[in-house]
């Protein structure tokens, strides 16, 4: 399940993920981002997660691709979470792919949309 989060704009968009992400979900998603990229040329992304979602296995060839198409195309991708696990992919990330990838704590939503749209926080 996902929702679109209201303070998405043209070219910065965020969604909440919860539980299991279908393969159809996930196409809504990257399909929504590829109309942005299409249009502006970039985006930037985050991902809500207060709990770790479970994509259908087929929706990860998806995502993948979508990565390998289009990651020089997304600026900054902030994923807000509670886990172990996104912080360590979100670091990963970061580290082997070209959009600058940050991990931010459940409740510092806020600050993950300030970084996302401007590159900084009020802690930076």
């Amino acid at each position: 399940m996902y929702e679109k989060l209201s303070r998405s704009g043209e070219t910065t968009l965020g969604y909440e993920v919860r539980e299991v992400l279908t393969e159809e979900q996930l196409n809504e998603i990257l399909t929504e981002l590829e109309e942005a990229i299409a249009t502006h040329g970039s985006v930037r992304l985050l991902v809500y997660m207060p709990s770790m979602p479970y994509p259908e296995i087929s929706a990860l060839d998806d995502d993948l691709g979508f990565w390998l198409r289009h990651s020089e195309n997304i600026d900054r991708y902030a994923v807000d979470g509670d886990g172990d696990l996104l912080e360590w992919a979100s670091n990963v990330a970061d580290r082997v792919t070209e959009p600058d990838v940050k991990y931010f704590e459940e409740d510092a939503l806020d600050t993950a949309w300030d970084w996302v749209e401007t590159g900084t926080t009020d802690t930076e």
